[in-house]
């Protein structure tokens, strides 16, 4: 692999268009802007430019190119991002490189082969007759087969490995691939699905990560569901079954709707409603609503009506809600599960999965029915059944909004209602194990200095006509220490030429200190977040000298603070003469302070 293919790559692939494959970018200027989805924040500051090829948060400070945001979001190393994109680019790769040959890249192709197997065998093979009965009985077409790649596993113990090993893959490998077992007596491995229906788990990109294999006959002996172990490609916690096939509907629907079966995503995507992933029988995890959130930020769930589905969705619930997630949830009108309303009419399902309730009114809803609130323990109950879930709502607003319901609901003062929410965070904090993380902290991390620096030069470079009035009004021993450098470029620049040429800048920059272009970049995505084509000369003008003037009250602080030590250290040394100097010094600039204050 060259230099030359990864260029190619970039040449092919545009930034945003990868980028909003995982999250909504909203035009802002020339560029693109958003919630970033590497931390919590409120105000979109991440920032992706098409002209420059590259994405930076303004609040957590990552950024780069399409390889590095596909390897930060997916978790990935170099070589697995290259693969995904080179796929997207069309572009093939030709590489003796061993490291482009790594763990993850053969345990894909191990599975891409495996699936191919089972495939085969389900079409073929007189002993897959049991499957192919069974699928014709739950009503799932061939077309449906084809595009979830559905197969079966043949009951011999070691036929797919003996096949994978045809195939040229070492059985070391096949073992960390997740599709066999080490024998517990003697040496060699058996196959970890045997006599199964296969449902083939892929990834966003579409690679297929691991399996999950159905009995399809009774044996107390053997589990119901056999699913691949944790591997190098493998984390359930962090997948969803039916994800690659539903993205694009989960984008244009606005809406993921979670089912708890394999077969729930089948028959709804064979109905005709796509948007649909399945948590595959586990609690649904902090990873898998952070996987959602690329696509959406509303969920509905629709899991199985019994005791135990109920259960799962009130702990779902707790995870989405936590993650500013809006959700809600579907009220099937037949049937405990998405397939059994399908099998009775798919319209019923359709009209299900197309109106679901918001969740706090379903549960209000719930609360009205259930309760009698005339009884002091049936409010009791409605309290203990509503509160947990409006602590968890994000938003402050709505979380009141549901406080005054509550208490109007159950004739109860809201402030009562509030006591218990806070004693109930108290208990929380508490019990915890170190401070929480807010959007506030993760801004606050970034010096005052340094911030002000970024947007005083960031307009300079953008409206060059206030280059004078910077110069004039800001010394570069005020510019934070990362930015000086550029600055005093900045200001050798203008002053040699009296005038900005911003191409001509750039190019005096490339030619001697390379190496300050991807900070003049990042600059300009910064500007471009706040100020657009339209903003006035006078609203910029304004802004940079309240940017000068708040710069110019900090470093006086950091100053002061500077000269109050030294005056201590010479008050204690009796040097008089030095300590009356810095005195007068420390006089000074209180007074300029002051007045800038």
């Amino acid at each position: 692999m060259s230099d030359n293919q990864v260029e190619e790559i970039k040449r092919k692939l545009n930034i945003s268009d990868i980028i909003s494959e995982y999250i909504k970018l909203t035009p802002a200027g020339a560029n693109y802007k958003a919630r970033c989805p590497f931390h919590n924040e409120k105000t979109p500051s991440f920032m992706v430019s098409d002209d420059k090829q590259i994405y930076h948060c303004f609040g957590c400070g990552k950024g780069g190119d399409i390889f590095s945001f596909v390897q930060e979001i997916e978790g990935l190393e170099f070589p697995e991002a290259l693969h995904i994109l080179a796929k997207k680019a069309g572009v093939q790769l030709v590489t003796r490189d061993p490291a482009l040959q790594n763990k993850k890249t053969i345990m894909l192709e191990i599975n891409k082969w495996a699936a191919a197997y089972f495939v085969k065998f389900l079409e073929d093979s007189s002993k897959a007759e049991i499957a192919r009965d069974y699928l014709k009985k739950r009503k799932i077409n061939q077309e449906t087969i084809e595009d979830f790649k559905l197969g079966y596993s043949p009951e011999d113990w070691d036929s797919l490995n003996k096949f994978l090993i045809q195939k040229g893959f070492k059985e070391e490998d096949i073992f960390q691939a997740g599709l066999t077992v080490k024998k517990q007596r003697g040496v060699g491995y058996f196959d970890r699905f045997r006599k199964r229906l296969m449902f083939p788990i892929s990834d966003t990109h579409g690679d297929i990560i691991g399996f999950t294999g159905r009995l399809l006959e009774e044996d107390e002996k053997s589990a119901k569901y056999v699913n691949t172990p944790q591997t190098l490609v493998y984390n359930k916690s962090q997948t969803l079954y039916g994800i690659e096939k539903a993205k694009s509907a989960i984008k244009e629907e606005k809406l993921a709707i979670i089912v708890e079966g394999n077969m729930d995503v089948l028959a709804s995507y064979q109905a005709g409603v796509k948007n649909v992933v399945a948590s595959s029988g586990i609690a649904l995890t902090h990873d898998q609503i952070q996987l959602l959130r690329r696509f959406t930020r509303d969920v509905a769930f629709c899991f199985d009506q019994d005791i135990a589905g109920q259960e799962a969705t009130r702990r779902a619930l707790d995870q989405a809600l936590a993650q500013d997630v809006n959700v809600k949830i579907i009220e099937l009108p037949y049937g405990k599960d998405p397939d059994e309303c399908i099998s009775k009419e798919a319209s019923l399902w359709k009209k299900a999965a197309s109106s679901p309730k918001a969740v706090m009114e379903y549960y209000f809803n719930f609360a009205d029915k259930k309760f009698d609130f005339t009884k002091v323990e049936d409010k009791k109950e409605a309290a203990k059944l509503l509160l947990p879930l409006i602590s968890k709502l994000f938003d402050p607003i709505e979380k009141t909004h549901y406080l005054q319901k509550l208490a109007e609901l159950i004739n109860v003062e809201e402030e009562v209602l509030r006591d218990q929410l806070n004693k109930a965070k108290e208990r929380k904090i508490s019990g915890g194990t170190g401070p929480e993380t807010t959007e506030k902290g993760q801004t606050k991390g970034k010096e005052r200095n340094l911030m002000l620096s970024e947007r005083i030069i960031g307009l300079a470079l953008k409206y060059p006509e206030n280059i004078p009035n910077i110069i004039e009004n800001l010394e570069p021993e005020a510019v934070d220490s990362e930015l000086r450098n550029l600055y005093n470029k900045l200001k050798i620049y203008y002053t040699k030429n009296q005038k900005f040429d911003n191409k001509g800048f750039l190019e005096e920059i490339r030619r001697f200190e390379s190496g300050l272009l991807k900070k003049i970049d990042l600059l300009g995505l910064l500007i471009e977040k706040d100020f657009d084509e339209g903003t006035s000369e006078k609203v910029i003008k304004k802004e940079v000298t309240d940017s000068l003037r708040a710069l110019r009250q900090s470093y006086i602080c950091s100053e002061l603070k500077k000269i109050g030590d030294k005056i201590k250290k010479t008050e204690e040394s009796g040097n008089d003469d030095q300590t009356d100097n810095l005195i007068q010094e420390f006089n000074r600039l209180t007074t300029e302070l002051k007045n800038l204050s």
